[in-house]
């Protein structure tokens, strides 16, 4: 895994303890809820991005 992959995976878990944290203080447990469904989503693209652009480098040349 490269150190790009490796950051948004650590900005990930650092935002959710974040929304937890917010979500414990304002009891509106919509914040953590919703970046449930976003983190995840977001480190996935970031991961596979790579994958997609390192596939296309080898077809086009």
């Amino acid at each position: 895994m490269s150190k790009p992959q490796r950051q948004t995976i650590y900005i990930g878990i650092i935002a959710l303890i974040f929304f937890f944290v917010l979500s414990l203080v304002t009891d509106q447990w919509g914040f953590f809820l919703w970046s449930l469904l976003l983190v995840p989503l977001v480190s996935s693209a970031a991961i596979t991005n790579k994958h997609f652009k390192k596939t296309n480098d080898t077809i086009n040349n």
